[in-house]
């Protein structure tokens, strides 16, 4: 099989391989914010050599995973070192994400710091405003007061 195809090859009648399909942007992102443990060898691979190609993109793919580090471990005393790398070293992007972190720092910090969430309340924030707007030019205020008393938390 082999000297088949290199005979073809010497030929000139070798058939070409497909070109690869360079990956979609969403899709290098979504590589880029997943934990490495959770890619497959192949987009580890295809990962590689993107962020190999494209020293910014690499930049940006080490302070987003420094980022989601911090995050998932709520290490907020941790954020005064990644701030100064992304303003730094950061590509524009992350340089005005940093900056626009820094707009409410003591917000940001004591919500990777502590252990209290507003998720709570945020949540039946939504649920009001979903039954307002079911309900819209059909409820007076008592019926919308009924709705939202009614519905379970």
């Amino acid at each position: 099989m082999v000297t088949k195809y290199i005979a073809t090859l010497r030929a000139g009648t070798a058939v070409p391989e497909p070109p690869r399909r360079i990956p979609s942007p969403r899709r290098i992102t979504t590589w880029i914010m997943r934990r490495p443990d959770a890619l497959t060898d192949s987009q580890r691979h295809q990962l590689n050599q993107i962020l190999g190609a494209c020293p910014d993109l690499a930049t940006a793919h080490d302070l987003a995973q420094e980022f989601s580090a911090i995050i998932r471990e709520r290490r907020g005393h941790d954020l005064t070192h990644w701030m100064t790398r992304a303003l730094d070293q950061g590509p524009q992007p992350v340089q005005g994400f940093a900056a626009f972190l820094q707009n409410d720092w003591d917000a940001v910090v004591n919500g990777l710091t502590l252990p209290w969430s507003s998720g709570a309340v945020e949540g039946q924030v939504t649920r009001i405003k979903l039954i307002k707007h079911r309900s819209y030019r059909r409820a007076s205020f008592g019926l919308l007061r009924t709705f939202v008393l009614a519905q379970p938390p």
